[in-house]
């Protein structure tokens, strides 16, 4: 059950921090001797969905509330978020073989790191004057397309969305806002999708409290720390899990 705990610890950690939850999952459960069981994985982030849903529930009712009052630019910025989930979720439901073998291979999630700590480091010039509700469909798209790649372990999810947000000119705290709600229809299918192949063990829930309880915490400096540019420092304590994966792949 410490084990599952440890996991979920550092799932809660790392989907947040744009340093890959998936990657660093398949990495200790490589130093752990335990198997890299996807449903399992998928099961520690509806952990972390349930950290998102409590941190930006204001944001999440206001949808809502737009939503049944058919307020317009609510209904087009749900509908944007939409948009961002599709690439996302067409690579899961299409492509689950794939993702499944890339785990398997721990220096291929090396490479991954190294790719995602390059991307980091030039994170910090971008900026922009886009709001969520000035985005076009467009926009919307890319970010996705950025959300879809970041399925590969070692890939940060958190990472390559803001980095698209940012990309396409929006601001920071609004960048941070809209990547972590296109994460929750995406994590929540995510979960829900792999729920069945689970085995609901005492260490399965050590490991689901671990990642909510890690989760609240590294979710709220991680909204600082895109506020203030200060990302580029998670590409340099990426070199170390890259170095680990290489020698342990």
């Amino acid at each position: 059950m410490m084990k599952e705990f440890i996991l979920g610890i550092v799932q809660g950690l790392t989907e947040f921090f744009p340093v890959s939850s998936s990657g660093h999952l398949a990495l200790f459960s490589k130093l752990m001797g335990l198997p890299s069981e996807l449903p399992f994985f998928a099961f520690l982030h509806l952990g972390t969905f349930l950290a998102v849903l409590i941190l930006l529930w204001n944001d999440v009712v206001g949808l809502i509330v737009g939503l049944f009052r058919w307020d317009k630019s609510t209904v087009d910025l749900i509908l944007k978020l939409i948009v961002s989930s599709i690439p996302a979720g067409l690579i899961g439901v299409f492509f689950q073989e794939q993702v499944n073998q890339a785990l398997s291979s721990q220096k291929l999630v090396g490479v991954f790191f190294l790719a995602t700590a390059a991307l980091l480091w030039i994170s910090d010039e971008f900026s922009g004057h886009k709001t969520m509700g000035q985005i076009t469909y467009v926009d919307a798209l890319v970010i996705g397309l950025f959300q879809a790649v970041a399925i590969l372990p070692g890939v940060s999810r958190s990472g390559l969305t803001l980095i698209g947000a940012l990309m396409i000119g929006m601001v920071r705290a609004d960048a941070f806002k809209y990547s972590f709600l296109m994460s929750l229809p995406v994590v929540l299918a995510a979960g829900l999708f792999e729920i069945k192949g689970v085995t609901f063990t005492a260490g399965a829930f050590a490991g689901f409290g671990g990642a909510l309880v890690a989760g609240l915490a590294s979710l709220a400096l991680m909204r600082y720390l895109t506020v203030s540019s200060h990302l580029k420092y998670f590409s340099i304590y990426l070199l170390i899990p890259a170095i680990v994966s290489f020698f342990v792949g």
